[in-house]
């Protein structure tokens, strides 16, 4: 082996060596070609998370709705509609205005009067309401916070739950007839995270 002289501090090189300045094209394609295997590799485990996210934010949107329904309803003393859209992922939150605006009857059950629109919202992408145990997809808060069967005035005497689902399962948040507002990872079973 010949070695060349080389500059203080450096290592001799063997002749005919170049010193590398760089990747080779090859070296780049391999590298390019490893990088696209792991992201094909990945997809399915972020696309899974993401569905998993989106059912898990579903389940806290819809308890935190629905608890600021009741609460809204205890607070401001007027009677809260909330209309489930079955097949969607959207809902409608109204408050009903009295017939002929008279404040005594804004806590009438049955109902006297029109529902005007407080929110629309809708649950995260690909997340769905695939059932209810609600008559009409309906349900009523009272001016006391407490559930109703849609406008007829009866009051709720066992649990009522929503049910969300997407490609990640699903999610049962519950009404008990309490007024208690949770969320259980299937129906009777444990409780969710959130």
């Amino acid at each position: 082996m010949i070695l060349t002289r080389s500059r203080a501090g450096e290592m001799p090189q063997a002749a005919g060596r170049r010193r590398d300045k760089g990747m080779t094209m090859l070296e780049m394609v391999v590298a390019l070609a490893v990088l696209i295997i792991l992201v094909l590799v990945a997809m399915p485990f972020v696309s899974g998370y993401q569905a998993v996210r989106n059912l898990d934010l579903g389940g806290q949107q819809l308890m935190a709705d629905l608890r600021s329904a009741a609460g809204r309803a205890r607070d401001q003393h007027y009677l809260i509609l909330v209309t489930f859209t079955a097949g969607s992922g959207a809902y409608t939150i109204q408050m009903l205005s009295p017939a002929s605006g008279a404040i005594a009857n804004r806590c009438a059950l049955p109902v006297n009067g029109t529902w005007g629109t407080v929110e629309q919202d809708s649950l995260p992408s690909g997340v769905t309401v695939t059932s209810t145990s609600l008559g009409s997809s309906q349900l009523v808060f009272s001016c006391q916070g407490m559930p109703y069967n849609n406008t007829g005035g009866t009051a709720l005497t066992t649990d009522q739950t929503v049910v969300i689902s997407n490609s990640a399962g699903s999610r049962t948040v519950t009404v008990r007839a309490s007024g208690e507002v949770v969320c259980l990872v299937t129906a009777g079973g444990n409780a969710c995270a959130y």
